[in-house]
């Protein structure tokens, strides 16, 4: 069996957790239709869409299905689906570090000597943290944007409060707030029924434009208990500056025995089952 504390995106591994993960406030109507909210996201929109590679160390905390998590990891990304995600441990090797090319990643647990090979991003990240997204769906999520694709969906709608609406691609709607003379994205969801499973994300903390802090939950199908509900805290943020293209490849020893994604399945934090409220 695969040592589960190994096999999290976050460094480190607490207690099951029985309590239910935070709920994210958005903002609620009425909505009425609002010419200026096209021009509103346009502006919002504009920084983070054009992310192309991101650096940048994150802070990591809350709950992972009935686990809670805490820890850091060292990331870098570049448009076209290619990551790198780099746990350090405070003595000795990485916890884990995973990589991927074109959506398609390599994960390596250098202490277990066993590695992933091939599955597609969205996998490995479901699997470890209850969150399956593409590289360039992180990328963009980390950026400000939600989703990699933010192309508009409707004509924009505004509410109580100062807020703006706009209903994105993927059945995603984003909520845009001013901040002084700039609008900014600053909540956004995805219901259920638009063909998978339902999230939210706010975003506080903007420095130079981009959030310092992004708060993303997920339920799980059906609505069940086990949702996923995590805290980054960016640091140290980099976009489009080039990045070594080596960053994305990692060396594997030839006695590194397999590991399927079944395995990391059965061991992460969504299957830890031995634990119950």
């Amino acid at each position: 069996m695969i040592p589960h504390r190994a096999l999290l995106l976050v460094l480190a591994l607490g207690a099951a957790a029985c309590a239910t993960a935070a709920t994210i406030r958005l903002p609620e109507g009425p909505w009425a239709p609002d010419p200026l909210a096209a021009d509103a996201f346009e502006s919002a929109s504009a920084l983070c869409r054009g992310v192309r590679t991101l650096t940048a160390e994150i802070a990591v905390r809350g709950q992972a299905g009935r686990s809670r998590v805490r820890g850091r990891v060292l990331a870098g990304f570049e448009r076209g689906g290619a990551l790198r995600l780099e746990a350090p441990a405070p003595f000795g090797a990485p916890i884990f570090i995973l990589v991927s090319r074109a959506n398609r990643a390599t994960l390596w647990l250098p202490r277990d000597r066993r590695v992933l090979r091939g599955a597609p991003v969205e996998d490995v990240l479901e699997a470890i943290t209850g969150l399956p997204r593409s590289s360039d769906d992180v990328l963009a999520l980390l950026a400000g944007c939600l989703s990699s694709d933010v192309t508009p969906a409707g004509s924009g709608q505004s509410g109580p409060g100062g807020w703006m609406a706009m209903d994105l691609a993927g059945g995603i709607r984003a909520f845009l707030a001013r901040d002084g003379a700039v609008w900014r994205i600053e909540a956004g969801h995805r219901d259920a029924g638009t063909g998978g499973a339902a999230w939210s994300v706010s975003y506080a903390e903007f420095s130079s434009g981009f959030p310092g802090s992004v708060t993303i939950r997920q339920d799980p199908p059906g609505g069940g208990p086990s949702a996923s509900a995590l805290t980054f805290r960016i640091s140290q943020l980099e976009t489009n500056v080039p990045v070594d293209g080596r960053a994305f490849d990692v060396a594997i020893p030839a006695d590194a025995q397999p590991l399927t994604l079944e395995e990391l399945r059965q061991s992460g934090p969504l299957a830890d089952r031995g634990n119950r409220p």
